[in-house]
């Protein structure tokens, strides 16, 4: 079913973000991460933070990091980014 509804969504060039759920990561340099379409924080410690998303975790490690603004459709986090990571690991 995920397929079908994927190559429909493709065929008729609507946006696989919002029709799909898909996060969105959207960087500004080194130091602002956002993320739409997250489905809650999971983690958060002095060097990283965890969502949770449709296609499974996103991990963002860094220092000094600080979620300036969260929402129930996005997130902007702030702060020394070193690495984004999908999947939850290291």
């Amino acid at each position: 079913m995920k397929n079908f509804k994927r190559k429909i969504v493709t065929a008729l060039e609507l946006p696989k973000d919002i029709m799909l759920n898909l996060p969105v990561v959207t960087a500004t340099g080194r130091e602002e991460l956002m993320i739409s379409n997250h489905k809650g924080l999971t983690e958060y410690g002095a060097g990283h933070v965890q969502f949770s998303t449709s296609i499974g975790a996103i991990k963002i490690f860094g220092t000094n990091l600080i979620l300036r603004e969260i929402t129930a459709e996005s997130v902007v986090i702030l702060g020394g980014i070193e690495k984004v990571v999908w999947g939850g690991g290291k």
